[in-house]
């Protein structure tokens, strides 16, 4: 990126989206279904909300709307990616875009795989 572009003044957009950013709700595995966002959004407007961590296979082969389905009321919302394939991800994060999700947080070392596989497994 030109030096010029970094330090370049915040148009009125980008400075909306910058305070939009003041509080995050993170992501947790188990809790942030969209019930709870929605909760999460009444008691925080102005708050970046995350979905739980979703692999991208699960998003490039599984249900999509039960996966990534949301209420509008629910943005500004992230959805975080899980995995470890740049391409999987790649195409992962093409379709949360046209699901229309503001921003895509990739993770690509957490530990709750594990946990994660094993409940799968364990169904």
């Amino acid at each position: 990126m030109p030096v010029s572009t970094i330090n370049a003044p915040m148009t009125s957009a980008t400075a909306r989206y910058a305070d939009s950013l003041r509080l995050s709700v993170a992501p947790m595995m188990d809790w942030t279904d969209r019930h709870c966002r929605v909760f999460h959004r009444v008691l925080a407007p102005g708050a970046r909300l995350y979905t739980e961590m979703v692999h991208a296979n699960a998003v490039i082969h599984g249900d999509r709307e039960r996966l990534l389905g949301f209420d509008r009321s629910e943005q500004p919302l992230a959805l975080q990616l899980g995995g470890s394939d740049p391409a999987l991800l790649a195409q992962a994060a093409r379709i949360a875009a046209d699901w229309g999700y503001d921003e895509v947080n990739l993770n690509c070392g957490c530990p709750a795989w594990r946990r994660w596989s094993m409940r799968w497994i364990s169904r």
